[in-house]
């Protein structure tokens, strides 16, 4: 089974992707089951996430400036990482994962003469931070599978894009974070037949980076639900691959809830007031299994709530997909 990691950044969640593992042979898209890599396996794959936002209006940019508020708006986001990973024991595997970050048509509130003004700055867009991790399963049983997960985020990324105006963007519209981060977290996955069950929570611990800024720690946490709607003969098991005749090896019809808390981005030690908060996506899907080594999923979510802090852009909806080859 092929186990990536996929593109991650952080900071308020309205504009930043989600923390995802990408599992290549059935079920869970963002959800990280508690299986891992065969001995010996390899996996190479590239995943994206793009989420469009409801961008805030030029009044409501204007009366923040105005009031000297730190506010900004993004009308998209677009992570694509490319994804590496190696079963050294039947139980063990890691990984790393190395993204590419774009957030378009940044905007920003300004005070200016106790006037306040809605500003386009731009585009900011460049490598992200490399991730490292590692999945030990301790548990296999009749209650599933279940394993530890932990990494850390390097501060290997771009941290230096500038507005069209010339001035740095802030830290959390930077591609990289610049922090060194590690995460923490467990997974699990049970599956009856057809269905497929799996959960899984995360913790990141966000240290300080570029420009003085710590951009919050972050608590992810997802469920599954799977189906198998189609399988070749004697590929019914939801935990086996299907080694059919035909190219399709199986389908997999997926319903997931992901949850994102973040906490406040703090600059010397300051707390920002419009950053952070929580948001719980529902997100149907679908994964395909293709010629006993390739797998291709893809999902759309849509936010069931979005309380941010403060003024910020809300996510319209998110789409995820990706494409992952076992060797």
């Amino acid at each position: 089974m092929a186990l990536i990691l996929a593109a991650w950044t952080h900071a308020a969640p309205a504009d930043h992707a989600s923390a995802s593992f990408e599992t290549g042979t059935a079920g869970a898209i963002l959800t990280v089951p508690g299986r891992t890599l065969a001995q010996g396996k390899i996996v190479v794959g590239i995943g994206m996430q793009f989420i469009d936002f409801d961008e805030l209006g030029d009044a409501q940019l204007e009366a923040a400036g105005a009031a000297d508020r730190d506010v900004h708006s993004v009308a998209r986001l677009l992570a694509v990482s490319a994804n590496m990973a190696y079963g050294i024991t039947r139980n063990l595997t890691v990984g790393l994962s190395l993204p590419y970050v774009e957030r378009q048509d940044v905007r920003e509130a300004h005070h200016d003469m106790g006037m306040g003004e809605a500003e386009l700055a731009g585009d900011a867009s460049g490598p992200g931070d490399l991730r490292l991790f590692g999945q030990y399963r301790f548990y296999q049983g009749n209650a599933g599978d279940a394993a530890l997960i932990a990494g850390v985020k390097l501060p290997t990324g771009r941290t230096g894009e500038r507005e069209l105006e010339g001035s740095l963007f802030e830290a959390e519209q930077q591609p990289g974070t610049g922090s060194r981060d590690p995460f923490l977290g467990i997974g699990w996955n049970h599956g009856w037949g057809r269905t497929g069950l799996s959960a899984n929570v995360l913790y990141t611990f966000a240290g300080e980076g570029t420009q003085q800024t710590d951009l919050g720690d972050i608590f992810n946490y997802n469920l599954a639900l799977s189906y198998r709607v189609f399988f070749p003969a004697g590929g019914h098991d939801h935990h086996a691959h299907a080694h059919g005749l035909g190219v399709v090896d199986y389908v997999d019809a997926v319903l997931e809830l992901n949850g994102d808390h973040r906490e406040r981005a703090e600059i010397s030690g300051f707390r920002e007031e419009n950053t952070g908060g929580h948001t719980v996506y529902l997100s149907p899907g679908a994964r395909i299994g293709l010629a006993h080594r390739w797998s291709v999923f893809a999902s759309v979510g849509v936010p069931l709530a979005s309380r941010l802090n403060g003024l910020q852009a809300d996510p319209a909806y998110r789409v995820i997909g990706g494409i992952s080859r076992a060797f």
